[in-house]
């Protein structure tokens, strides 16, 4: 038997469409996640998630040891 292939298209990120009412609709196609900018975005959020309150809680407490 063969096997089902799926075919890889080119699809837009974004589409746009204008409605009757000049009104812009904005579609994603893709999932953010499956994308290489979308993942180093993810990883960007998670990473400011972890250290930011880290390094504020270092600063403070050497801020308020002096």
């Amino acid at each position: 038997m063969a096997k089902n292939k799926k075919k890889d298209e080119k699809k837009p990120f974004i589409k746009t469409k204008t409605k009757a009412d000049n009104s812009v609709e904005v579609t994603v196609t893709k999932s953010p996640a499956k994308t290489a900018t979308g993942k180093i975005l993810v990883w960007i959020i998670c990473a400011f998630t972890i250290f930011v309150p880290v390094v504020s809680l270092i600063l403070a407490i050497v801020l308020m040891s002096k």
